[in-house]
């Protein structure tokens, strides 16, 4: 059975040829030291050496992928939002907030609700609860938000969400997407009405 005190091989090996080119501890390069735990220590802490270089790279490498992550994540051209199973914002990206009007630390901890006209309650509500029970993605189209672009023109919004667990917490939450489809929903209704008027 292996000792899982024992070094890693090629950690150790590495190690070892790394030794005659360094000085530690006072003892000089390539010399035979009397006493093999000394011998042991010097490995040792080029292993070490070398395991903090490998660290090192790894987490710039976690940095700059955090990094791109962050910048695709709130420079995207819809809003993301990650809510609990009761609608509660959790977090969401800059778009997100432009498309709620308000700044983003406002937003956390709100329900989405407040945010849609009263008449849409009941498809929001709906909606978010078949993504909280579906396996797959779901979908709302031109769910009306509170937030208008004028006094004249409402704002529509389509909705794209699915549920997920989340790793740390174990706790179920629903990542979703919304997309301002305001002037899609306009130029629909205006050539339905045209369809309509010219088939009087």
């Amino acid at each position: 059975m292996t000792n899982f005190l024992e070094p890693d091989t090629l950690l150790r090996r590495e190690a070892i040829q790394r030794l005659p080119h360094k000085r530690l501890w006072g003892v000089p390069a390539g010399a035979m030291d009397p006493h093999r735990l000394v011998h042991e220590l010097q490995v040792h802490q080029i292993e070490l050496e070398i395991q903090n270089e490998e660290l090192t790279q790894s987490l710039t490498e976690v940095n700059a992928l955090r990094a791109k992550y962050l910048d695709l994540y709130d420079f995207a051209p819809v809003g993301y939002f990650t809510l609990d199973t009761q609608g509660i914002i959790i977090e969401l990206n800059l778009r997100a907030a432009k498309l709620l009007g308000q700044e983003r630390r406002s937003l956390v901890g709100r329900p989405l609700r407040e945010f849609f006209d009263p008449q849409a309650l009941p498809r929001l509500d709906a909606f978010l609860s078949t993504a909280e029970y579906s396996q797959d993605e779901v979908f709302a189209e031109a769910l009306p938000s509170l937030r208008s672009k004028s006094k004249l023109m409402p704002m529509y919004m389509n909705a794209q969400a699915r549920a997920f667990v989340d790793s740390q917490s174990g706790q179920k939450l629903i990542r979703l997407v919304l997309m301002d489809v305001t002037a899609l929903k306009i130029a629909t209704d205006d050539v339905a009405r045209v369809i309509i008027q010219s088939a009087n």
